[in-house]
C-alpha cells in the first residue's frame, strides 16, 4: 500500500514539472503549433496518469480480495482445527470409558472362570457316567470349551453360553430314540456296528452279521456285553426293525438293560 501512495505521488510531480517545464519554455516557441502540441501532450500525460491510477486501484481491489479470502481460509482452519480438538477429546474420552469396561470385564471374567471349569467338569463328568453312545465325541465338545478359556481364547460368558449349549444337546439326547453307527468294544474287538439308543437309559448294538448286544453299568464301567438268549436276541432284533421303519414310539418287550440300583445316577 505504501509503495502504491508512493507511485501515485510521484507520477502527480512528473506532470506537474512537465506542467512548470512547458509554461517556462522561451516565449518564441509558444507558437499556435507549439500550443496545439503542448495540449496534446497535457492531454496524453492525463491519460498515462489515469490509467496507471486505474492500475493502481485495480491491484488495490485485487489486494484486498486476496486479504478478504486468506482471512475467510484462515476462519475455516480456525474451525477445523476447533471440530478436530472437539473429535480428540470425544476419542479420549471413549478411551478412558473402553478401558474402564475392559478392567471391569476382565474382574468379572476371572471371578467367572471358576465356575465355568467346574461346571464343565460336571458336565462332562455326567457324560462319561451316562451310556455308552458317543461319549468321546461328546465328552470332547466339553474339553475344547474348557481349552480355550484356559488360553484366553474365549471369555468366561461365551463359555458359559457354550457350555449350556452342549446341555441342551444332552437334554434334546434323553428325549430320542434311534439308529446310529458307532464303533464299540466286544470281547476286546473294536468294530463298527449299528446301535439303537433308548433316550439316554439304555443302548443295544447290532452286528453286519446279525449278532446283538448291550451296553451294561458294572461297577460305575460299561461294557458291551453280547446277548445269546434267542428270546433277548429277537427282541432287540424286533428293535432294530422298527426303528428302521420309522417306528419311534410303541410297546417293546426289551432284554433288562437298565443299570444296577446302586450304580444308578
Amino acid at each position: 500500500m505504501k509503495h502504491t501512495k508512493r507511485n501515485k505521488t510521484v507520477l502527480t510531480a512528473l506532470a506537474v514539472l512537465s506542467l512548470l517545464v512547458l509554461a517556462t519554455a522561451p516565449a518564441r516557441t509558444a507558437g499556435a503549433g507549439d500550443a496545439s502540441d503542448l495540449a496534446r501532450s497535457l492531454a496524453k500525460i492525463r491519460q498515462e496518469v489515469e490509467s496507471l491510477s486505474s492500475d493502481v486501484e485495480a491491484k488495490r481491489d485485487d489486494l484486498k480480495n486476496q486479504l478478504r479470502s486468506l482471512a475467510a481460509q484462515k476462519q475455516e482452519l480456525e474451525l477445523e482445527r476447533e471440530r478436530e480438538e472437539m473429535r480428540l477429546r470425544q476419542l479420549r474420552a471413549a478411551k478412558a470409558k473402553r478401558i474402564e469396561q475392559v478392567v471391569d470385564d476382565t474382574h468379572r471374567d476371572a471371578l467367572l472362570e471358576p465356575v465355568v471349569m467346574r461346571s464343565a467338569d460336571i458336565v462332562e463328568g455326567d457324560i462319561r457316567a451316562g451310556i455308552p453312545f458317543k461319549t468321546e465325541e461328546r465328552a470332547e465338545e466339553i474339553e475344547k470349551i474348557r481349552r480355550k478359556r484356559s488360553e484366553g481364547l474365549l471369555k468366561s460368558a461365551d463359555a458359559v453360553a457354550r457350555l449350556w449349549d452342549r446341555v441342551e444337546d444332552e437334554l434334546r439326547l434323553a428325549g430320542e430314540n434311534g439308529i446310529y453307527r458307532q464303533v464299540v468294544t466286544v470281547n476286546g474287538e473294536e468294530m463298527l456296528v449299528d446301535v439303537a439308543r433308548i433316550g439316554m437309559v439304555m443302548i443295544f448294538y447290532k452286528t453286519k452279521d446279525g449278532q446283538v448286544g448291550k451296553a451294561v453299568n458294572k461297577g460305575g464301567r460299561w461294557t458291551w456285553t453280547p446277548l445269546t438268549a434267542p428270546d433277548d436276541r429277537k427282541r432287540v432284533l424286533a428293535l432294530f426293525d422298527s426303528f428302521k421303519k420309522q417306528i419311534r414310539t410303541g410297546f417293546f418287550v426289551l432284554p433288562e438293560a437298565l443299570p444296577p440300583k446302586e450304580d444308578a445316577r
